[in-house]
Formats: structure tokens, sequence, C-alpha cells
């Protein structure tokens, strides 16, 4: 079996080195950092221009404005001349370029049907599930495999704001952050009966009761216990089904539960035949490139191993409801 799957590891990074090294993707390469590190100084521009326009305006007042409608043409117009022109006229973002023309052509060296978007279509409600209970909720970079397991993946940010008022009066607002890491959703391999939901749970330090920021018992749920110790202190269980949801805790799925929820803080919500796994790393896979040279060190072979590292993950964590 390891063996087996050395061998098409090997094949796939045979196929991606073949890409790389053609001319044809050497030229789209060229051509994507060219827009890449392009949108990148436009950015900076668009800062700068802002800045000495305030001052301007600031330190000469109307007539500041002239100064900065100069400066703006001879500063800032050749680069949007320039940048309209490599673009064609198209808005395209890093994200977008880095996602759907950089690494959807390497995903698709491993799953054929595979994409990568900007845009996710998770359905909201679901997400809220598996997720703490918070006001805003930004998700973005979509991963779907297409495959038998009809996985996708992606990335969300939840967040609240809090209002303080300092010793002088004046009103602060903070972003506080509820949730920060992945999003799973994939096909469960039989209907379900009504929905489960598995939420992680925390002691408090000195009463040692229990604290859930997830939502509690919902309408129609009723709370469960198992006979596994472990589990009973880390995470809650609720469902509309008794008997569907015992069936599905055998003690496998409970091993799972025991290595995952506790430690980054996992959650789990399944209906019909739908799965979603929420899992809290703070982080998010695949970040764009945040400068020039990390534009210009962009690697086929580089960016392969790291998505076939997630992959493997992925495909690792989701096994055990395959």
């Amino acid at each position: 079996m390891a063996e087996a799957v050395t061998d098409k590891r090997e094949e796939e990074l045979a196929r991606i080195q073949e890409m790389e090294s053609s001319p044809e993707y050497q030229q789209k390469l060229q051509l994507l950092r060219e827009k890449m590190k392009m949108n990148l100084r436009w950015k900076t521009k668009l800062l700068i221009s802002g800045v000495a326009s305030m001052c301007f305006f600031f330190f000469f007042k109307f007539v500041g404005l002239l100064f900065a409608a100069v400066f703006l043409f001879f500063y800032l117009y050749p680069a949007y001349k320039q940048r309209k022109e490599l673009f064609d006229g198209k808005k395209e973002s890093n994200e977008l370029l880095y996602l759907e023309q950089f690494l959807t052509p390497i995903l698709r060296q491993i799953y054929p049907n595979g994409t990568m978007s900007v845009k996710q279509d998770f359905s909201i409600d679901a997400v809220k599930t598996v997720t703490p209970s918070s006001e805003n909720y930004r998700g973005s970079t979509e991963l779907s495999l297409h495959d038998e397991k009809d996985l996708s993946v992606m990335n969300l940010y939840a967040y609240h704001v809090v209002e303080n008022t300092d010793s002088k009066g004046r009103k602060e607002r903070k972003e506080v952050t509820d949730f920060y890491g992945q999003v799973f959703r994939l096909r469960f391999p039989i209907a379900f009966n009504g929905h489960i939901r598995i939420v992680p749970t925390k002691k408090t330090g000195i009463l040692k009761r229990e604290v859930q920021n997830y939502p509690s018992k919902l309408r129609n749920e009723v709370k469960i216990d198992t006979e596994d110790i472990e589990h009973n202190e880390h995470y809650n269980i609720y469902c509309t089904d008794e008997l569907t949801a015992r069936r599905f805790l055998n003690p496998t799925v409970l091993r799972w539960f025991d290595g995952h929820i506790s430690d980054s803080a996992t959650a789990i919500y399944i209906q019909n035949d739908w799965m979603y796994i929420s899992r809290y790393t703070g982080s998010f896979l695949f970040p764009t490139p945040k400068s020039v040279e990390d534009v210009d060190k962009l690697s086929v072979v580089e960016e392969y191993k790291k998505l076939r590292e997630e992959l493997d993950f992925i495909d690792s964590f989701t096994e055990v409801f395959a």
C-alpha cells in the first residue's frame, strides 16, 4: 500500500516537472508573475498617492488640490495605463490569479476535476452550526476536489465587534475573533435520519465549569452522552434522532473525536447525506504571496509539494467518514 502511494506521488511529481519545464507554461507563468507584481506595485502607488494628496491639501489647502492633480497625472496615470494594457482591461486580483490560474492547474494534475476559487458557496446556516456563535462570517478560498466524497474546503474568519469607552469618553471599536480556520464539506456515505451536531467544550480554570461558545441545544434537539468519559469532558453531542446518532457513534468514530476535537476545536454537523466539519487552526490554507520577492520565488514544484501535503492531511482527516 505504502509503495503504491509512493509510486503515485512520483508520477504526480514527474507530471508537474514536465508541465513546469514546457515553454508554453513558462510563458504563462511569466505573464502571471508580471500581473501579480503589477497589482502589488499598484497598491503601493495608490497608498503613496493618497498620502501625498492629503499632505498637499493639509499644507496648501485648495491650491494643494491642483498640486495633487499634477502629481497624480505624472506619477499614477502612467502606471494606470500600463496596468490596463497588461490586464487587457480585466480586473484580476492576486488572489484570483494565484488560486485559479496558478494553483488550479497543479491541482488538476492530482484531481482532474478539482477547482480552486476565491469565492465559496457553502451554506451559511450549515457553517453557523459548526462554528462559535458570532456576528460576521467571511468565507474565502474554496478548494473543491469533485471526487467520490464531493469534498470541498474553505477558509473562514468569524468575528464580532465590541465597543469600549476610554477615560476621555471616546468610543473605541475592537474586532474580536471567534473563528479562524477551515470548514470541510463532504458527502456522508449513507443518508442520516435527522441531524447530529458535535461541538467542543472547555472547562473554566478554577471552578471547572463547562464553557461552550458554540450554539447550545437547538429546536428539536436532545443532548446525549456516551460511555466514553474523555468524550464527555471535551465535547457535547446534540441530535434529533438518538437511535441513529448512537449507531453513528461507534468506537472508531469516538476515538477520532478524542484525537481531533479537543486538540483543534473541531466541530461536526451531519444532516441527511451532507457532513460539515470545522477546524480552528488560526491560519488560512493557500495564502496568496504578499510581496514581489515572494512572487518571483513562485515554483510549480514547490507549490505542488505544499498542496499535496494539505491534500494528504484533508484525506486522512476525513478518511474515517468514507
